[in-house]
């Protein structure tokens, strides 16, 4: 670990957020959370964040990953929603059972560049970048999968491609206006 730092316990996933990678050290799995004031160094590997993440937002990391092959068909490295109402969606660099798994905000890459055949660049909104051990195009492939995911995940909140008969059981803004038959 980066010479000397303090570890807490706990981390929740939020809005500045914008990467969980994993540093291990003497064998253990510790991660480094990328937020866009500065790093947090938390005493929990990234899988074990991003399921106490989907938990705190109301959902298992399982059944997120059901709810993202139910919706894009994405059966393998899935992005996840996090929490869809914050607008959380990340993305692994590789299988999520892989200790060097690194997660990322979809909504904190502001650009990718490649580096060599099996590194990307990856540019935050903080202006802030780092090296990926990922090709560009697997890098990229990713983001548009959680790009998918949350764009569908929009359309069903909206009730776009709900049947007839089903949208009255989602919500949608008051209206504003009476309609008032004339005599």
């Amino acid at each position: 670990m980066e010479n000397s730092v303090t570890l807490v316990s706990e981390y929740e996933i939020n809005r500045f957020t914008m990467a969980v990678l994993p540093i291990e050290e003497q064998g253990k799995v510790f991660s480094k959370i990328m937020e866009v004031e500065g790093d947090i160094y938390v005493d929990l590997p990234p899988l074990k964040i991003i399921d106490d993440s989907c938990n705190y937002y109301g959902a298992s990391m399982e059944g997120r990953k059901s709810g993202t092959k139910m919706v894009t068909g994405v059966t393998h490295k899935s992005p996840l929603a996090i929490d869809p109402m914050s607008d959380l969606y990340f993305f692994p660099t590789m299988s999520p059972k892989k200790n060097e798994c690194t997660w990322i905000s979809l909504n904190h890459v502001e650009k990718t560049r490649k580096t060599s055949l099996s590194t990307t660049i990856a540019h935050f909104t903080n202006k802030t970048e780092m090296e990926f051990q990922i090709s560009l195009r697997s890098f990229e492939t990713q983001m548009h999968r959680a790009a998918l995911l949350r764009t569908r995940m929009l359309q069903r909140a909206q009730g776009f491609g709900v049947p007839e008969e089903h949208r009255d059981y989602i919500a949608s803004p008051p209206r504003t206006y009476r309609i008032i038959k004339k005599k």
